[in-house]
């Protein structure tokens, strides 16, 4: 396993607001500006499976591999070699929300896909702060 990056934010909305979001995968791209589409071939659920296609990249199937209601959705993308893991967790913190990012490579091409995504760190920070920021104007 390869740790990508750990990414802590806060908010003063409330984590149910960011849960909804982060399961609402079709809406992605509305604060991920590098994504060009996610979507499921079914039911949001764990196990569910999709694809999801980067701007700048070729199209890919994921899985739910974890879904928590109200606290946390995990999805893995099913790499050549490897998988990338990233759960997205809200939790209440004071009157908003403490949020937070765990991203790893799994799988024995998972040092060369990471060395593929060197910038995905920064990525997950940036689209977090969209997200943020999406959700504290729409609240």
């Amino acid at each position: 396993m390869i740790e990508i990056g750990h990414i802590v934010a806060e908010s003063r909305v409330a984590p149910e607001h960011f849960h909804a979001r982060w399961c609402d995968v079709a809406t992605h791209p509305e604060w991920a500006p590098g994504m060009e589409y996610l979507r499921l071939d079914g039911p949001l659920e764990a196990g569910a499976r999709g694809v999801m296609k980067a701007k700048d990249g070729p199209e890919c199937p994921f899985i739910v591999s974890d879904l928590v209601p109200g606290l946390a959705y995990q999805d893995t993308l099913l790499l050549d070699g490897a998988e990338l893991t990233v759960r997205h967790e809200s939790h209440p913190h004071g009157t908003g929300s403490r949020l937070e990012l765990h991203a790893r490579m799994d799988g024995p091409k998972a040092a060369e896909r990471a060395a593929e995504m060197a910038g995905l760190k920064e990525a997950l920070a940036s689209d977090l702060a969209g997200l943020i920021a999406l959700v504290e104007r729409t609240d």
